[in-house]
C-alpha cells in the first residue's frame, strides 16, 4: 500500500515536499538567533514555505486561489494567448515531429534541476554563494537552450544580486569554507 502511494509521487511533489521540510527547519532556526540576524532568512523561509505548500495542495484549493498560485508563468516573456497558439501548433505536428524538437538528453528537465539545486547548495557552502550563483545561472539557462543574450544577461543579474546581497544586506554570501575571507565584497569605507 505503501508502496503504490510513493508511485503516485511525481518530482515535483519530492521537490516542494523537500522545499517545505528545508524552509520550515530554516524558518524554526531562526528563533535562536537574534532579531537583526534573523528578519532575512526568516521571510525568505516562510515565503518558500508557504509557496511551497501553496503549490503542494493547488489542486484543493477555490478557483481564484487555485488561478493565482497555478497561473500560466513564462521566464521569457510569453503570454497565454501566445502560449495557446504555440500549443495548438504543437498539436497539429504529428508525435514523431515533436519527438525530433526535444534534445537527446541523459536527465529528464526535473531531474537536472533537482541535481543543480544540490550541487548549488553543496558547492555554495563550500566555495561561496557569490562565486556559484553565476555558474548556476549559466548552467541552468544554458541547459534549458536560452540565447547567449539571455545568458549573459541572468548571470550579470545574479551577479549583481550577490553583491547587493553582500553588500546592502550584509549577507556573507562572499564566504564559503574553502572561501573565507579571500573575497571580501563590499562598499568602499564600509568594509
Amino acid at each position: 500500500m505503501v508502496r503504490q502511494q510513493l508511485g503516485d509521487l511525481d518530482s515535483e511533489q519530492i521537490l516542494l515536499g523537500f522545499l517545505i521540510v528545508v524552509s520550515g527547519y530554516m524558518v524554526i532556526q531562526t528563533f535562536q538567533w537574534n532579531r537583526t540576524t534573523a528578519v532575512f532568512p526568516r521571510y525568505i523561509g516562510s515565503a518558500t514555505l508557504i509557496g511551497s505548500v501553496l503549490l503542494l495542495i493547488r489542486e484543493y484549493l477555490p478557483e481564484p486561489f487555485y488561478t493565482v498560485v497555478a497561473g500560466s508563468t513564462s521566464i521569457t516573456g510569453g503570454s497565454r494567448e501566445t502560449e495557446e497558439v504555440q500549443a495548438k501548433k504543437g498539436e497539429e505536428r504529428s508525435p514523431a515531429e515533436r519527438e525530433a524538437d526535444i534534445p537527446d538528453r541523459p536527465l529528464s528537465p526535473a531531474v537536472f534541476t533537482a541535481v543543480l539545486i544540490t550541487l548549488y547548495i553543496g558547492l555554495s557552502y563550500l566555495f561561496s554563494m557569490f562565486l556559484m550563483t553565476p555558474l548556476f545561472v549559466v548552467a541552468y539557462t544554458a541547459w534549458f537552450g536560452q540565447p547567449w543574450y539571455m545568458i549573459a544577461l541572468l548571470t550579470g543579474i545574479g551577479t549583481l544580486l550577490g553583491y547587493a546581497f553582500s553588500t546592502v544586506l550584509i549577507v556573507p554570501v562572499d564566504r564559503g569554507v574553502y572561501v573565507g575571507d579571500l573575497l571580501q565584497i563590499g562598499i568602499l569605507g564600509v568594509v
